[in-house]
């Protein structure tokens, strides 16, 4: 019996490690729409988002506070499957650079459609300490 909680004490810590050990990467997606999030000063946000570009619509980042937030790179696109129309996910980081707040609103619409609201759109805020 002794020796059954020593394994589940050594995989209950494994565990509590890799979780802390996550390198500083925080991911929202649109079930967090209007949210609020925490992350630390040199961590990573990662936003994804699902969208189809085959229809014209595509992400776009319509609002973000660069002295706060800064995007690293260009967002990423990738299909769900290889079949052609499929939709995929738009992924977007982030680095938080110094603490304040920042909101990160997303429009998806078609860019080249003027005065014409967005189809959906995602904002989170978030807060760096």
């Amino acid at each position: 019996m002794k020796k059954f909680f020593s394994i589940l004490l050594v995989a209950i810590l494994s565990g509590a490690l890799l979780t802390a050990c996550n390198g500083g990467n925080h991911a929202v997606n649109e079930d967090m729409n209007g949210q609020i999030i925490s992350v630390k000063a040199g961590e990573t946000l990662t936003v994804k988002l699902d969208g189809n570009p085959t229809t014209g619509y595509s992400w776009q980042l319509a609002d973000a506070n660069d002295a706060i937030l800064k995007q690293a790179g260009d967002p990423d696109y990738k299909a769900d499957s290889l079949l052609v129309g499929s939709g995929g996910t738009y992924t977007y980081h982030f680095t938080a650079l110094t603490a304040g707040t920042a909101v990160l609103k997303f429009n998806y619409l078609r860019i080249w459609e003027k005065d014409v609201a967005p189809t959906r759109t995602f904002t989170i805020t978030v807060e760096v300490k």
